[in-house]
């Protein structure tokens, strides 16, 4: 256990913590699973801005897989984090993260039920512990990694049965969450058909149980969809990073090219990175920097440097504390950073080719950050789930004219779904 707090104090800068916050108790005794899933929890909230900051809508889902767990072999629940992009997976350490952009797929509690108890399955066969520090990955290694995801497919049926959900709302969670373009296997998974198919079997059918459509929509009406413009988007001439409140000029002459929430710039040769990431690691980054230089400016500390080559450790506790930073975005060693730090996050600008040395490239890109404008911020709003009464019974598709934006509410539920008059459909605020 000795060599576990080594790691964990280490991996935070020589003091008992971990990118700005204090190591819990699990990390000074002898829980270092415990200790493990904490770390992986503080990366996810410090590293990206990416944990979804609605503690209902993470109590609701917390009480869903309390509620599975009593029907499983787990003494303690797993505790649930939700994330603010898509994806949802058990991490190590009796977590589940299920994502934001997951939920809004699924339209009854039952089908949110049945995404949990597939992840819940992998906690208690503690598949990702296995994962980690098994073989590493081969010919075996990915048959066993798709034999516990159809494990987890089945025994979830079962916990959806003794929890007192509807069995044949995993065929539906899995419809809505398995994307119908990509019907071939990857490494870890049968093909969708399959998984679909073995599922309807072991439910056959079934409806008897909870289901609890307007229980979901109550605890994710006004909740963000998509992904969160805020963390990123392109306004006119500037990429705009509302949940900072800046902005970044983009010049006229660069290809500009969008990656999800970051933004790419290239000159010539010369390439600028700029992503949002949380203040402590932010901070964290910052203070590993070699050659580092920190001035404050009117947006914040600002700290330039390059990101430094980081020794790697086989050792098995070692590795385990190096997998889980590798989650947090992280800059190519080498790589000239300016990083600048704001109160609600930092931000990232990674420079790359000849613009490094080129000062009239570089400076070029650096001096058109700015605070980004009321208007900026306003074009940057996302948008969010509401939910309206069905007028008359019919299917999703016949009673999304209801909706503000038809077509948009379409795509948040199977059209096919047939409601009731007064029940609920997923719609959109514009």
């Amino acid at each position: 256990m000795k060599q576990w707090l080594v790691i964990a104090i280490a991996a935070c800068g020589g003091g008992p913590r971990y990118l700005g916050a204090p190591l819990p108790d699990a990390c000074a005794g002898n829980n270092a699973e415990a200790c493990a899933g904490w770390l992986a929890e503080r990366d996810l909230d410090a590293g990206g801005l990416d944990v979804y900051p609605d503690a209902e809508l993470r109590r609701y889902v917390q009480d869903i897989a309390d509620r599975l767990a009593r029907g499983s072999r787990l003494v303690h629940p797993p505790r649930v984090v939700i994330s603010d992009h898509d994806g949802t997976y058990a991490a190590f350490g009796n977590r589940i993260v299920i994502g934001r952009m997951a939920i809004e797929k699924l339209g009854s509690e039952a089908e949110l039920a049945a995404i949990v108890a597939h992840e819940l399955v992998h906690v208690e066969g503690r598949h990702a512990t296995v994962s980690l520090f098994g073989p590493e990955t081969d010919a075996r290694w990915l048959v066993t990694r798709r034999d516990a995801e159809a494990i987890a497919d089945e025994r979830a049926v079962t916990l959806l049965e003794r929890a007192g959900y509807t069995p044949a709302a995993m065929s539906r969670a899995l419809e809505a969450e398995l994307d119908p373009d990509d019907d071939d296997a990857d490494d870890e998974h049968a093909p969708r058909a399959v998984r679909l198919a073995h599922v309807a079997e072991l439910t056959g059918g079934r409806h008897d149980g909870f289901d609890g459509r307007a229980e979901l929509l109550a605890h994710v009406d006004h909740m963000i969809l998509g992904r969160d413009p805020r963390l990123g988007v392109r306004v006119g001439d500037a990429w705009v990073i509302a949940a900072l409140g800046v902005a970044l000029e983009l010049p006229a002459r660069d290809i500009v090219h969008v990656d999800g929430d970051a933004v790419v710039l290239r000159s010539g040769t010369s390439a600028l990175t700029a992503y949002a990431i949380g203040a402590p690691w932010a901070r964290e980054l910052a203070a590993t920097l070699d050659d580092r230089a920190e001035t404050e400016s009117a947006l914040g500390r600002i700290t330039v440097g390059t990101a430094p080559a980081h020794a790697r450790d086989e050792a098995p506790l070692a590795r385990l504390e190096q997998l889980i930073h590798e989650l947090l975005p992280q800059p190519a060693p080498g790589t000239w950073l300016v990083i600048l730090d704001r109160p609600r996050g930092g931000l990232v600008l990674a420079l790359s080719g000849s613009g490094v040395t080129d000062p009239f490239i570089r400076d070029r890109w650096l001096q058109g950050l700015r605070a980004a404008s009321p208007g900026e911020l306003a074009a940057a709003e996302p948008r969010h789930l509401t939910v309206v009464r069905a007028p008359r019974a019919g299917t999703v598709a016949e009673l999304v004219a209801a909706c503000t934006d038809p077509e948009a509410a379409r795509d948040l539920d199977r059209p096919g779904r047939v409601l009731g008059a007064g029940d609920l459909i997923k719609c959109t605020d514009r």
